[in-house]
């Protein structure tokens, strides 16, 4: 029983191959965003790992996240610095209403929430999009917006939990960052990319490595 639970194909060592898989990227994940302006190609790499585990794909970790850390740096970068601006000026809105408008007026607010809202859902797709996807910063931002749209149900789940993320890490930052740093991020990554695998694979991704090595 033993040489069959640890044969190379048994549900045993691949389960125990994608927990060792996850650990690895979760460790780099953190490690490539800590300068911060790579966040954007820290994250785009994370899904290209954790959808590939989903896959079956069994990905070389750190070859294949460096690889579309390299290939998708500047593109993520500017998505990042635009969801950063986008963040900022409706932020800024809001606290100009609060801070110079009546309380009575104060209502006008709920456009920049709706915003802010509407930029966090498609920021959730637009990074794991750019993971598998070859398309333009254009057609990344209005595919994210199609797809957290006609996903609605997803899209609020995802809210959901990431703003309870957010309020852990704020309440409880020292647990929660503990948590996170060990395999936290690549495993909240990997829940979502239960849903985003088959969201991709419905517009024609092709979930693998393979062609790719080909190339190379």
């Amino acid at each position: 029983m033993a040489s069959s639970f640890f044969s190379p194909k048994s549900r045993g060592t691949r389960f125990l191959t994608a927990i060792a898989n996850l650990i690895l990227v979760n460790i780099i994940f953190v490690i490539t965003s800590l300068p911060v302006f790579t966040l954007g190609a820290s994250v785009t790499s994370l899904y290209r790992i954790t959808i590939a585990i989903l896959a079956g794909d069994n990905p070389s970790v750190f070859r294949d996240y460096m690889r579309c850390f390299r290939d998708n740096f500047f593109k993520a970068t500017g998505l990042l610095l635009f969801y950063a601006a986008a963040v900022a000026l409706f932020v800024f809105e809001v606290y100009m209403v609060k801070t110079t408008m009546p309380a009575e007026s104060q209502w006008v607010a709920f456009t920049a929430y709706f915003f802010l809202i509407l930029l966090a859902a498609c920021s959730l797709y637009t990074f794991p999009l750019l993971a598998w996807f070859d398309e333009t910063f254009v057609q990344l931002l209005k595919n994210s917006l199609f797809i957290s749209i006609t996903n609605l149900p997803v899209t609020i789940m995802y809210l959901v939990i990431s703003a309870g993320f957010a309020y852990l890490v704020y309440q409880f930052p020292t647990i929660t960052l503990s948590g996170m740093i060990f395999m936290g991020f690549a495993v909240l990554a990997l829940f979502y990319s239960l849903f985003l695998k088959k969201i991709f694979e419905k517009l024609g991704a092709v979930i693998s490595f393979k062609e790719s090595e080909e190339k190379d």
